[in-house]
């Protein structure tokens, strides 16, 4: 069975060093969540600890994993990510991880927009009719 949430909070932000993309059942107590980090740039201690790869983390720090994301799928009003298998026993995920989104959030399009960004600078295919 796959994780599933229902995104009713969606933010994106950038710090300069890196860009963090969240989906959750709540904005201040979510019991449900996924994070997605990436750095701007790797230096070699990244690269020597295998952190040089997109960060994804469901609900607390010891489901996380750098890397092995397969693919993003926007499938109508869902955001699919398709992990691999060591991944989704790094995440605890029994499958790939299905976010329902909410058609008119006002970070939705962008925060998409962001991920898409994302997905091609790590070579993870973004398939998505919505954005071209």
């Amino acid at each position: 069975m796959s994780y599933e949430l229902n995104a009713s909070h969606i933010f994106n932000q950038d710090d300069d060093y890196m860009v963090m993309l969240g989906f959750a059942d709540d904005e201040f107590e979510p019991s449900k969540f996924v994070i997605i980090q990436k750095a701007h740039e790797y230096d070699d201690q990244d690269v020597k600890l295998g952190m040089d790869k997109l960060h994804i983390q469901v609900e607390d720090q010891s489901r996380a994993n750098y890397g092995g994301i397969s693919s993003f799928t926007l499938d109508n009003s869902y955001l699919v990510i398709e992990l691999e298998l060591d991944t989704q026993s790094s995440l605890k995920v029994d499958g790939n991880i299905r976010i329902a989104l909410e058609a008119n959030h006002p970070e939705l399009e962008s925060t998409l927009s962001v991920l898409k960004n994302i997905a091609s600078d790590e070579n993870i295919p973004f398939n998505s009719p919505r954005l071209g």
